[in-house]
């Protein structure tokens, strides 16, 4: 069975198990398919389906998967798409994660490109408009664009704006695999695997591309790794149109209502995932790709270290915390540019 063939029977496994009707399309299928993976979001999926379905290119559909939450925000979507025949509700028997969302939607979606929004996440109005002239005028299948970070535990309406993902100095670029293999590493400011893009369909049917299923962690980089060695070049534009809320607030020191939970920065099974991607990519013969993988995977390991050290403190075992970071010293100099960037943040 294809991969396309076993989304498709997952799809219809899911919705036979939460009672389903029959989905009625529209004759015309949709330029942009935008994906919603839901979970416990109730606060924010409103904010962000609006933005979704008010952007200046109308011609969209709104796919959102309730990933089995356990509030009201799936009942808000159904609000939503009674009034806009564009939104469409996916409701999931289980919680499986992101990555098990995005692949039933992909299997769902009719549009010529997809496109991800995450549920405590904002578009900014031109924003599809952008990427896809963006994307057409550089010849490739994928675009995504600058970032916005957003630290939603702050008193202001709407969040603070902390900072963009990337200096808008840098211009719009088109990035390769080489650009991926010699830039990305998950101790950066700014990592290529938290890129939102929008996606060809055709490119996504033709390589058979899906997201990891085995880490709630990383999946982003993962299915951008699989882009590129697909072929794929993508064009990323200055210019930052997607409003990302940090899971952790950097100036609140708090976490977002859909930011926390136990899975959040447990690099174990990103390490599980990231070794598939080594076994993989080596039976491929992509000895650059491995080397690359090879390396985050020990900072994966490090990330590890780091925060059960961290878990450690907060809960009084400080003399433990510290013969933890004793024992890895590769965490020294993680410890080191962490606390630079408190420093920096509290004087701005």
């Amino acid at each position: 069975m294809s991969a396309a063939e076993m989304l498709a029977e997952q799809r219809r496994a899911c919705l036979a198990g939460a009672g389903a009707a029959p989905t009625v399309f529209s004759p015309v299928a949709p330029k942009v398919s935008i994906l919603i993976p839901l979970y416990n979001s109730a606060a924010t999926i409103e904010r962000a389906l609006r933005s979704a379905l008010n952007q200046t290119l109308a011609d969209v559909e709104v796919i959102v998967a309730d990933d089995a939450s356990t509030d009201h925000g799936a009942a808000l979507v159904e609000v939503i798409a009674q009034a806009d025949s564009r939104v469409r509700l996916l409701r999931l028997p289980d919680n499986r994660g992101k990555p098990h969302a995005m692949n039933l939607m992909a299997a769902e979606a009719r549009g010529d490109w997809l496109a991800v929004l995450d549920a405590d996440d904002e578009y900014h109005p031109a924003r599809l408009e952008t990427l896809l002239r963006g994307a057409a005028a550089a010849g490739t299948d994928m675009a995504a664009d600058n970032l916005n970070y957003i630290d939603s535990g702050v008193a202001d309406p709407g969040g603070r704006f902390i900072r963009h993902g990337f200096d808008p100095a840098r211009g719009n670029r088109v990035l390769q695999k080489q650009d991926l293999l010699r830039e990305t590493s998950s101790f950066a400011d700014f990592d290529f695997g938290v890129l939102k893009p929008v996606v060809r369909r055709d490119f996504v049917t033709k390589h058979r591309l899906a997201y990891d299923e085995t880490s709630r962690l990383a999946e982003d980089f993962s299915y951008l790794l699989m882009y590129f060695v697909a072929g794929g070049r993508v064009f990323v534009t200055a210019a930052a149109t997607y409003d990302w809320t940090m899971p952790f607030g950097a100036v609140s020191r708090q976490w977002t209502q859909t930011g926390a939970g136990p899975w959040r920065y447990d690099y174990r099974p990103a390490i599980t995932a990231n070794n598939a991607l080594i076994a993989r990519m080596s039976a491929q013969g992509e000895t650059e790709v491995v080397a690359m993988l090879r390396r985050r995977g020990r900072q994966y390991r490090v990330m590890v270290h780091y925060i059960d050290a961290q878990r450690l403190a907060a809960t009084g075992h400080y003399r433990r915390a510290v013969l933890s970071l004793a024992r890895h010293p590769g965490t020294f100099a993680l410890l080191a540019r962490r606390l630079a960037g408190r420093l920096m943040r509290g004087l701005r």
